[in-house]
């Protein structure tokens, strides 16, 4: 019996409670967060609202490289001599 191809289909757009989720945000967080741009979202319909996961990613990335430290110069500072 041969198996059955079944491509794997990633979402293009979530909700904004998955998009907690997945992030480990609050829904005032994740709202705050559409509101400022950061996410990119639409109306679905009437009240339901969607988000991009392409925003989400972005925003993670961005995220990342706000929070990485940086590159060292040199090989800093010699150590101070306490024998004495």
């Amino acid at each position: 019996m041969s198996e059955i191809f079944q491509p794997t289909v990633e979402s293009l757009s979530v909700s904004p409670r998955t998009a907690g989720e997945m992030l480990g945000y609050g829904k005032t967080r994740i709202w705050a967060l559409m509101k400022s741009g950061e996410l990119k979202s639409y109306a679905d319909g009437g009240r339901a609202r969607r988000i991009l996961t392409s925003s989400i990613r972005d925003y993670v990335a961005r995220k990342v490289e706000e929070t990485r430290p940086p590159k060292r110069r040199g090989p800093g500072r010699p150590k101070k001599n306490t024998a004495t």
